[in-house]
């Protein structure tokens, strides 16, 4: 709810001026959203530089500190700095915040300390894995929307830390080709998005995380069009791509609320069956221009639901791979058939014609849905 709308329930008689505080109060309406931010952004700025201010002074001191202080110091600020979260939770909560982001950084700084001090030298995935198995639950639990970036960031670093990687037993390279590369992205990207339409409908502290799934699902399209408007990559004789594909539709079965299931099913099968399909057509004739026809009707679909589920964003999400099918129409099928230099004029022309149509009947599909919704 935001202020605006209390005002307009107060003025219409409907809720009384002490009502009206209490609610602004409930929904945290009377700080402002840009103080608040600016809050959260200060707080962090200052927790910053109380950490590199006391790594500074240890590494300036470093070889004269013994271990056993330099490993005590590290987990009591670790620890300070989760105390202070915890203190300042309920009263503070844009600086709790802030205190929790600099809290996962000593997590990080205390892994870095602990393989220095005992010269490890386990690979970086490691290392990656074990800060991501210390943070990850974190923003799933309490509030959090600092670190839950951290989170996904960690988790894409993580990922390719993993398929690149041959040197730790947590390396998933002796399973991997550039198909399966592909899927792990896929299903990555799938994730995330759903915890965002998730997200986007609950009434907990996760709320305010939903923004994260448009990300998601940007590189979601992205991927998908490189599979399924140029067949990037083929399919190879590897025993896990199987699996990896079919974890795709077997994650979407996990539908978020306020989406039926008649129009979830279609959101299903436009999101798994690109990459699949672009596997499929990987060498076949004509498969160019079935790919960027597939692309078409991946962003008509697309656009439909937006229209149905009165979700603008699943609408922008069509338009864009029909930008990307268009683009592929014109570099692909059109200059494959024909040298000729006429001919990209023309289809640049109706290209456009086609964009202004589509923007036009955008336009108007997003009108609809603000006034129906």
């Amino acid at each position: 709810m935001k202020r605006k709308e209390i005002e307009q329930l107060q003025a219409a008689g409907l809720i009384s001026a002490e009502q009206a505080v209490a609610i602004a109060e409930h929904f945290h309406l009377n700080g402002g959203r840009r103080w608040n931010w600016l809050v959260l952004s200060m707080s962090t700025l200052a927790g910053g530089l109380i950490l590199g201010g006391i790594i500074m002074l240890i590494s300036a001191n470093w070889e004269s500190i013994p271990d056993v202080v330099k490993m005590a110091v590290a987990m009591a600020l670790l620890l300070g700095f989760w105390v202070a979260w915890a203190r300042t939770r309920e009263t503070y909560p844009w600086i709790s915040e802030g205190l929790g982001l600099v809290g996962g950084g000593m997590w990080l700084g205390c892994i870095a300390l602990y393989g220095q001090i005992f010269q490890l030298q386990n690979p970086f995935a490691e290392g990656c894995a074990l800060f991501f198995l210390g943070v990850c639950a974190i923003p799933f639990i309490v509030r959090q929307r600092l670190l839950v970036v951290v989170v996904a960031v960690t988790s894409a670093v993580l990922l390719g830390a993993l398929l690149d990687n041959r040197e730790s037993w947590l390396s998933l390279r002796p399973w991997m080709d550039n198909s399966t590369e592909m899927a792990c992205w896929v299903l990555l990207c799938m994730v995330w998005w759903l915890l965002g339409e998730h997200w986007r409908t609950s009434a907990g502290a996760c709320r305010s995380y939903a923004w994260i799934g448009m990300v998601a699902i940007l590189h979601f399209l992205f991927i998908a069009q490189i599979s399924l408007l140029y067949q990037a990559v083929s399919a190879d004789e590897n025993p896990v791509l199987p699996g990896l594909l079919l974890a795709v539709p077997l994650l979407l079965l996990w539908k978020p609320k306020g989406v039926d299931w008649p129009h979830w099913g279609l959101m299903m099968a436009l999101l798994s069956l690109p990459y699949p399909i672009g596997l499929m057509l990987n060498g076949s004739a004509g498969g160019e221009f079935m790919g960027v026809l597939c692309g078409f009707a991946m962003g008509g679909g697309l656009m439909y639901l937006g229209h149905a589920a009165k979700r603008l964003s699943w609408l922008n999400y069509g338009s864009l791979m029909v930008f990307f099918a268009g683009i592929a129409l014109i570099s692909n099928v059109l200059e494959s058939l024909t040298g000729s230099g006429l001919v990209l004029i023309i289809a640049g022309l109706l290209m456009l014609g086609l964009v202004w149509m589509l923007e036009k009947q955008r336009r108007a599909l997003a009108k609809s849905i603000k006034e129906n919704a």
